[in-house]
């Protein structure tokens, strides 16, 4: 598998997600100072609760748009024989079923396609990131009570 062209996908599904929270920042905005959004009341607070709304849409944009552009400056390493890092890209098997990982700082949870098969994009401090980090091709890891397996090959 290609991680330049893996992670590429990455960024791209990240950048979608970007241009989400912005049109809801947007629309949270519209409603906190649109004319009906003025109290009549001291207890209508309409206005000031799409305020707060758009202030944390306008949080999770900041952070997510960090993340957007540590990936543009990152170029994963080789991992072959070497304990799996920020950066590998890990088969492995659980359940009988392969599975493909790739291990980045951000995006976790983000799903891509590459080459028929679906990579998962997991942190270090995930569940599965811990158990992964440090091992080997070969090796066994576990998470969670009970939850193991086998990793089948590391890039």
């Amino acid at each position: 598998m290609d991680k330049k062209k893996i992670l590429k996908a990455v960024q791209a599904e990240l950048e979608e997600e970007l241009r989400r929270q912005l049109a809801a920042n947007e629309t949270a905005s519209a409603g906190a100072t649109h004319g009906e959004a003025k109290a009549e009341t001291k207890w209508d607070t309409c206005g000031l609760e799409q305020s707060y709304l758009a202030r944390g849409h306008a949080k999770q944009f900041e952070a997510l748009a960090m993340q957007v552009e540590e990936l543009r400056g990152f170029v994963p390493s080789d991992f072959l024989g070497k304990p799996i890092g920020v950066g590998a890209l890990v088969q492995a098997r659980m359940s009988g079923e392969p599975l493909f990982f790739f291990l980045l700082k951000c995006g976790g949870g983000v799903e891509v396609q590459n080459d028929g098969a679906e990579v998962t994009v997991i942190t270090p401090e995930s569940p599965v990131g811990a158990a992964l980090l440090d091992k080997k091709q070969g090796e066994a890891y576990s998470f969670r009570a009970g939850m193991e397996g086998t990793i089948i090959t590391v890039e």
